[in-house]
This record gives C-alpha cells, sequence and structure tokens, in this order.
C-alpha cells in the first residue's frame, strides 16, 4: 500500500507556496513597499500551522496503519 505521506508532502508544500504568495502580496512585496499587515501576518500563521498538520498527520496515519497490518 502506498504512503499517505507520498500524498501529504506535496499538498503541504503548495499549501506553503500559496500561502507564503499570499502573504507577500497582502505586504505589498511585489510593489517594492512592505507594509506591515494584519491578515497577511494571520496567513502566514495559517501557512505554516496547516503544512506542519499535513505532514504531522499523515505520518501519525501511516503509523497507525503500519501497526493495524495495512
Amino acid at each position: 500500500m502506498k504512503s499517505i505521506k507520498s500524498v501529504a508532502m506535496p499538498a503541504a508544500l503548495i499549501v506553503f507556496v500559496i500561502c507564503a504568495y499570499a502573504f507577500l502580496l497582502g505586504n505589498k512585496v511585489f510593489d517594492g513597499k512592505f507594509e506591515n499587515e494584519a491578515i497577511a501576518w494571520y496567513i502566514l500563521a495559517k501557512e505554516i500551522f496547516c503544512s506542519v498538520a499535513l505532514v504531522a498527520l499523515s505520518r501519525i496515519l501511516d503509523g497507525i496503519i503500519a501497526k493495524l497490518g495495512g
């Protein structure tokens, strides 16, 4: 059986890249200035949490599936 980690890692990377782009866009980095917007920092925190949660959950589920003999 395939590992859940093989699907979760690319998904976590995609979430990370999309949210990092949204963070940079929210702070107007691409316009050559940096504005400290609260919503952009919220998106950055959400990005970190969601990416780590995806990876951690995939490892937990892989461990449970291995113990059950799947």
